[in-house]
Formats: structure tokens, sequence, C-alpha cells
């Protein structure tokens, strides 16, 4: 099951507020069948309550080729070197936290992708070697 968290969403189409589930960090090992929908770039799918209207999140994302040991930020924000290098800082800071975390992170190849063709080579690649 993906990690997910709440936030507040503003419809573009009529405005209103509401809170929707977002998918924070997908590993694929676990979470096969998000891939066609991450290959699309629409894993974060909400739908307003009020007006009805189907919007997909621009927003990061986290994903873990296990067991290829490869940790990908996917964020269609971030193309220059200065922001995926802050995607890198919170990696080495959350890795950093206690000893097991930093071996894994030593062991572990880590990247920022911030265009979909790219992801859905890396996407490509692992279904073919893991995916049934």
């Amino acid at each position: 099951m993906p990690g997910t968290s709440t936030i507040d969403v503003k419809c573009v189409k009529c405005k209103n507020v509401f809170e929707a589930v977002v998918i924070d960090h997908i590993d694929l090992s676990e979470d096969a069948d998000l891939i066609r929908n991450l290959k699309a770039g629409k894993a974060n799918r909400v739908q307003c309550p009020k007006c009805r209207k189907v919007m997909y999140l621009d927003r990061s994302l986290v994903i873990n080729f296990e067991p290829q040991s490869l940790i990908v930020v996917y964020d269609s924000k971030a193309k220059s070197k200065a922001k995926k290098e802050v995607h890198r800082r919170e990696f080495e800071s959350v890795t950093a936290f206690n000893e097991t975390l930093s071996e894994l992170a030593g062991e572990t190849e880590f990247q920022v992708v911030s265009d979909l063709p790219t992801l859905k080579k890396l996407i490509d690649e692992y279904a073919k070697m893991y995916v049934i």
C-alpha cells in the first residue's frame, strides 16, 4: 500500500477547498498496480466533492524501485540543479537519522527525475524485469 497523506485542495473549477488523500511514496514491489497511473503522470487523482471536477495534482512523489536499490523522486517542477539538490539534501537528512538508514542509503542509488519520459523509461525497464 502506498504511503499517503491528507492535504487541502482548492478546486480549479468551483474554488471549493476540500481534503484529499494523496500518494507521497510508492514501493513498486508492493504497488505494481499503480504503474499505469505513474507512467501517465496521473498518480494523484482527486475529485471535488462539490462540482465533481477531476484533477491530477502536480506534486513530488517518491518511488522505490525495489529490489533494484533505486529511489527516484519524480518532481516535474525540479528542472534546475538547485531544485534537484533540495531533494537530495532531504534524502540525506532522512537517511542520516540513524545508522541503519545511513547504511541503506549508501547501498541505494538516488535520482531526481523531472520529465515524464525519463520516468516512463525507468518504470518500463523495471516492469520488464520484475512485474508478471
